[in-house]
Order: C-alpha cells, then sequence, then structure tokens
C-alpha cells in the first residue's frame, strides 16, 4: 500500500491529491470523510501518483548538507557551537548556524531552511514590485512556499506564488520566473502574445527557462 498523508478540512468538499516537494503524497478531504473511503480514492489513483512522484523526484533541487547555494553561489555550511546567540548568518563563502542548544540535525537544517525562506521572501517580494512597476503590471498578494512541481504561479485575482526554492538560482532566473507569472495579469495563457510580453522584458527567456529546467544543485 502506497504511504499517503491525509489533510483534513472542514472546507475541502471533496478529495483533492497533490504531491509535495518532499515527494510525500497528499490527500485533502472532508473533516469527517471514513478513511476507507480515502484509501480506496488513493488506490484508484495510483498511476497517476507513480506518473507525477516520478516528476517531482526529477524536478527536486538536491542539496548536500555541506554546502549550499544561495543566488547560484556555493556557500559551506558551518555549524558553530561556540556561538554568543542563536541564528544564521552569510559570512564571505560560509553560511555560519549557530547551534547553542546542541540542536539535531534536523532541526539544524529546519533552522536553514527558514533563513532561507526569510531570504527569498525579501528578495522575490522586492523584486516583484520592482519588475511590475517597469512593466506597467498590478498585481494584489504574493505568497511563498515550496511548490512541488512549479516555480511560480497567478491567479485570475492577480495573487501570486512563488516557490521559495528558486533562492537558490541566479537572480537572472528568478526574474524571468517573476517576469513570466507577472505577464500572466495581461494573459492567462502562453499564447504568442503571452510570450511577447515575457520577451519584451527579459530578452534571454529562453536560456534562462532551459537554465531553470536543466540546472541541479548536486
Amino acid at each position: 500500500m502506497m504511504d499517503y498523508q491525509i489533510k483534513r478540512s472542514s472546507r475541502s468538499l471533496s478529495l483533492r491529491l497533490s504531491i509535495n516537494a518532499q515527494g510525500k503524497v497528499v490527500v485533502s478531504a472532508p473533516k469527517f470523510m471514513p478513511e476507507f473511503m480515502i484509501r480506496k480514492f488513493v488506490e484508484a489513483q495510483k498511476d497517476w501518483i507513480e506518473s507525477n512522484l516520478a516528476k517531482v523526484q526529477k524536478n527536486q533541487v538536491k542539496i548536500k548538507t555541506d554546502e549550499l547555494y544561495i543566488f547560484d553561489k556555493k556557500y559551506q555550511v558551518v555549524t558553530n557551537h561556540n556561538a554568543s546567540r542563536m541564528g544564521v548568518l552569510v559570512q564571505g563563502e560560509q553560511i555560519l548556524v549557530n547551534n547553542l542548544s546542541k540542536k539535531t540535525p534536523t532541526k539544524i537544517q529546519q533552522q536553514i531552511e527558514d533563513f532561507l525562506k526569510k531570504t527569498a521572501t525579501k528578495y522575490i517580494s522586492t523584486r516583484t514590485a520592482i519588475l511590475a512597476k517597469q512593466m506597467k503590471i498590478k498585481y494584489k498578494r504574493i505568497s511563498l512556499r515550496e511548490q512541488s512541481s512549479r516555480w511560480g504561479s497567478c491567479s485570475s485575482h492577480g495573487n501570486l506564488n512563488f516557490n521559495w526554492r528558486l533562492v537558490h538560482y541566479a537572480p537572472a532566473i528568478i526574474d524571468y520566473v517573476i517576469i513570466h507569472e507577472l505577464a500572466h495579469r495581461k494573459e492567462m495563457n502562453h499564447s504568442k502574445k503571452f510570450w511577447e510580453i515575457v520577451r519584451a522584458h527579459d530578452s534571454e527567456y529562453l536560456i534562462h527557462k532551459g537554465q531553470l529546467r536543466k540546472k541541479r544543485y548536486n
């Protein structure tokens, strides 16, 4: 039987499948739906799950435990057990993780991820505001999350979502993703007109698009 995680919500009206960035199958279900019905639903979606799990594993950004990429620059991760205060900071070509309470490797990794999320949020929010002004495009809200197979998305209401893992990539590639999603504020499709908008603000978008697909941090 395939492993999966159940997320129940009173707002869910039906069963829905997704795969998170860690490659875990998540089932969103109504609050009181019996587990046997959820299990039957998952079994019926076996082919979809296996196909999409393969895509997620192929697209995952893999980071070594002793090194980290921020904006395409490599840093060595160093755990400091003798620091005077908690925190993660960049110093030269190192990422220093202050571990005052002798945290476990899992908690240290969470500390690093929190740092990366904050860095990504600050950078992407700032760049989106700048690029939107240049493109004369308005948007409503920005949110960052770790999406399983998308680097960004734009809702019909004007809300923008970005994958915080973009923080590992070069600024030019991040700009391409932002421009791509902002262009959807004018064209909610991938028509010729849409790509003309992207090209107008990123003349090398094809290169950046290819790098985003091919580049992996091993």
